[in-house]
């Protein structure tokens, strides 16, 4: 299968410039029986693709027509059939050569149509049904390529159509001046495609493929991908400053995934994996803008979340928070200890201590307590050494006529005396200080029983040799299935270093977990 469609895109490509990824997208969308729009200026393109797209089947029909505002249903799905009218006086179109017969459809301008080709497009696009008077015919339809080069009038009742169409492209003028230069050397780009009759998709492979891909499975990372955006974009449309909230209807996400489902199947595989969901960029913006928004929420949904369903850490994590609580409860006792601190009294621009005096400490000329200490002074004191001081009032005066030294070999004590430099042998006077009484809890270690110490060896052991396993289990996914990612030919390859950022991110994780049991064993052997 894969084989085949690299066959039919190489194809589709032939002398075509920057354009790889929009030819990509075409196919996907059609093969998936969905619908694309691409927005785009004048002469890039867009209905060259279309065009191309069409070879793709065999034997397959197609219809293009250029909207405008006087188009009518009759340019569209037929001319009313007048001779049924006359004759047996019925309603209908003759539908021949128009869109309700062709297999690939390009509508140009598609927003210049007036309602009643709009109402009728709904259920062509969705339910691949066309009511034709009184009956209702089931249409040939695979894909529908719509173009214009602007988004949807609001007000005009648009946005039903424009929900239908899942995949949305920009599209571009050439950017590379190689390609550019390759491009004007380039003779008769044709307008037809020179697809290998052999790889072309018969009615009978489309309808095969249809069933294979309903098939197809959706990844528990895949889910976790969806729902991490759909939370990205809840976020946003919050924000204060969001003017254009992005909506995607729960009908919208349900056609996503079939997108995702077929581009599983044509890379050969029965489950959506994280490179398909990089396709999910091309389907939830509404607005211009918000294409580099999308693309941001996807790509951080893919790198940051990916993979971290399939290699879940917090049995691991949950496992070792209980043994760590386990281990605490068997090493470690607390005590409450009641203490006293000095208390802080701010006077003026600093902050001082007071002493407990009974007026021993006074100012020799001016008769006043001089009770304050300064509190960077007494953070300075030696414990048993006598270091100079200065005290203060209570006013924060400082006192000129006396001299002081002290020490502290408490935190709430202080022993002064009065500088003699005559005679040292002075002991001085222990003072206390104004104190708050305060409480804290002191731990202590104690040493667990031998059987406690020789289970938790077990489970150190257990839980190291698992996370040893699955870091070995991540790794050869890496070296095996990460391959396969890069292979995936509707996305670049470059952005499976996304998807490998993820799992490098898992495995630090799982390392640091083991190294935090690793430190719980050396704490509790330490004992």
């Amino acid at each position: 299968m894969k084989e085949r469609i690299n066959k039919i895109l190489h194809a589709l490509n032939e002398n075509l410039f920057e354009r790889e990824e929009i030819v990509q997208l075409a196919l996907l969308t059609t093969i998936s029986g969905e619908s694309i729009f691409l927005l785009g200026l004048p002469g890039v393109a867009k209905s060259l693709i279309a065009r191309r797209i069409k070879e793709i089947f065999k034997d397959g029909n197609s219809f293009e027509y250029l909207m405008n505002r006087f188009s009518t249903p009759d340019e569209i799905f037929g001319p009313i059939a007048i001779s049924k009218l006359k004759k047996y006086d019925t309603y209908e179109r003759i539908t021949e050569k128009y869109l309700p017969t062709a297999d690939i459809v390009f509508l140009d301008e598609i927003w210049k149509a007036g309602p009643s080709i709009q109402n009728s497009l709904l259920t062509v696009i969705n339910e691949k049904v066309y009511r034709n008077g009184q009956q209702e015919i089931e249409i040939p339809l695979k894909g529908l390529i719509s173009a214009s080069n602007e988004l949807p009038a609001k007000g005009e009742g648009l946005e039903a159509l424009w929900d239908r169409f899942i995949i949305r492209y920009l599209v571009k003028n050439i950017s590379d001046p190689n390609k550019f230069n390759a491009f004007l050397s380039t003779e008769n780009i044709g307008f037809n495609a020179n697809i290998d009759e052999k790889d072309k998709i018969t009615n009978a492979d489309y309808k095969k493929w249809q069933k294979s891909i309903s098939k197809v499975k959706i990844s528990d990372e895949a889910l976790n991908v969806i729902n991490v955006i759909r939370n990205y974009i809840i976020k946003y449309n919050e924000k204060k400053d969001t003017k254009k909230p992005i909506y995607v209807s729960d009908r919208r996400w349900k056609k996503i995934v079939k997108v995702l489902k077929t581009s599983a199947f044509l890379n050969d595989r029965k489950v959506i994996d994280l490179m398909d969901c990089f396709l999910i960029a091309h389907t939830i913006w509404d607005e211009v803008e918000q294409i580099s928004i999308v693309k941001e929420f996807v790509s951080d949904a893919i790198k940051n979340h990916g993979y971290s369903l399939k290699y879940n850490l917090s049995m691991f994590t949950n496992e070792i928070n209980d043994l760590k609580l386990d281990i605490d409860n068997q090493t470690k006792e607390s005590k409450r200890i009641t203490y006293y601190e000095p208390k802080s009294i701010k006077i003026g621009n600093a902050i001082y201590y007071e002493i407990v005096d009974n007026g021993n400490l006074q100012d020799r000329n001016y008769r006043r307590q001089i009770n304050y200490l300064r509190k960077s002074a007494f953070d300075t004191l030696n414990k048993s050494t006598y270091k100079q001081i200065t005290l203060y009032d209570k006013n924060g005066e400082e006192s000129y006529n006396n001299r002081f030294e002290a020490f502290s070999k408490e935190p709430n004590t202080i022993t002064i005396r009065e500088y003699d430099s005559w005679n040292r042998n002075n002991t001085g006077t222990k003072y206390d200080l104004i104190s708050n009484r305060k409480n804290k809890t002191e731990i202590t270690t104690k040493i667990p029983h031998k059987a406690i110490i020789s289970e938790w060896n077990k489970q150190v052991n257990s839980v190291i040799n698992e996370i040893n396993k699955t870091i070995k289990e991540i790794e050869t996914f890496k070296k095996k299935d990460l391959a396969s990612l890069k292979e995936n030919i509707f996305v670049n390859k470059k952005l499976a270093l996304l998807a490998e950022h993820n799992l490098n991110q898992t495995i630090n994780s799982f390392a640091s977990e083991k190294l935090k049991v690793e430190k719980l064993k050396k704490e509790y052997d330490a004992l």
